[in-house]
């Protein structure tokens, strides 16, 4: 391994231990490959999905059971590769500027592993939060803003969560009527928004 390494001109961006897997500090890493037995892979789980997020996970043959993978590849074996995920799952206060003037909503994302789910609810009724997914710490999902029937429009919101924090732009309309804005989360009880 370490001769492949000097060959490849990557000595500097690996590290080759010899050690117990399960007592090793992975906290570093930012790639995991792993050929591993089922059982193994089911006790690595937890300690995997503890990495920053962000870190990839590439498995021959063997998955991590019911945390489904990003993406698998199958060429005589499979091959799956994991991006662990942020850990969002929660309550979170939104903000965000609109022409309309300040929008600010709660949202509750359920999430297992990087599958999210939820809803919203602006001026206190519940709305809809749509196609919510998660890379790593990119989060994108739409909100629809029915506060005024006659100018309903979907928000797409595109950020990044950073522990209690969420922050990316927010989308309005289309062609020559699209609008960009910044938008700002925090999850609840973590502290509060300031106002911009």
């Amino acid at each position: 391994s370490e001769e492949s390494a000097r060959q490849a001109n990557v000595v500097e961006r690996v590290k080759f231990l010899q050690q117990d897997f399960f007592k090793t500090d992975f906290s570093q890493a930012t790639v995991v490959t792993m050929y591993l037995l089922p059982g193994v892979m089911r006790r690595l789980r937890e300690t995997m999905l503890r990495l920053k997020p962000g870190t990839r996970l590439v498995a021959h043959d063997f998955d991590f059971e019911d945390w489904r993978p990003d993406r698998k590849v199958t060429i005589r074996k499979n091959v799956f590769l994991w991006i662990v995920p942020a850990q969002v799952g929660g309550h979170w206060q939104v903000r965000t500027g609109v022409p309309e003037g300040e929008l600010a909503f709660d949202m509750e994302l359920r999430q297992k592993y990087q599958e999210l789910d939820g809803y919203t609810r602006l001026d206190g009724h519940p709305s809809g939060l749509w196609e919510p997914s998660q890379d790593g710490e990119r989060i994108p999902f739409i909100v629809v803003d029915s506060r005024n029937r006659e100018n309903e429009a979907s928000l797409y919101f595109e950020g990044r969560a950073k522990g209690n924090a969420m922050e990316g732009e927010v989308t309005r309309g289309v062609g020559k009527q699209e609008a960009r804005y910044k938008w700002r989360a925090v999850r609840a009880g973590a502290g509060s928004l300031p106002r911009k």
